[in-house]
């Protein structure tokens, strides 16, 4: 089987490493000859596939990448397992300021947010 790819986007935020790798995520807008994905936030305009680009050993070379720079990248796709229970999610979106829990008083889970 062959699994290459090419993928041109720009990218949306800065990188960070994880390890000896640098990761960096990427929004990719489809040609005219692909179905859209429209952007539901602003209807007549498409929105982006996102992808989160891995390089290797990127920390400890030369390489610099800037958020709203232009890339192309040639390499294969790969997948990864995640799991998150939801109370983590939950737990790091509030301190992270995303998102305010209001419980009902009489609910008994106040105990799952300390």
């Amino acid at each position: 089987m062959i699994n290459e790819i090419t993928i041109e986007g720009i990218v949306t935020r800065e990188p960070w490493s994880y390890d000896k790798d640098v990761f960096f995520r990427i929004a990719s807008y489809r040609d005219m000859d692909l179905p859209v994905k429209p952007d539901t936030s602003s209807p007549g305009r498409d929105e982006a596939d996102y992808v989160n680009i891995r390089y290797p050993g990127g920390a400890g070379t030369m390489f610099s990448v800037q958020k709203g720079q232009r890339v192309r990248v040639n390499g294969f796709l790969q997948s990864c397992e995640f799991k998150e229970g939801l109370i983590d999610l939950v737990e790091k979106a509030r301190k992270n300021g995303h998102i305010e829990i209001k419980l009902p008083e009489d609910s008994g889970l106040e105990n799952l947010l300390e």
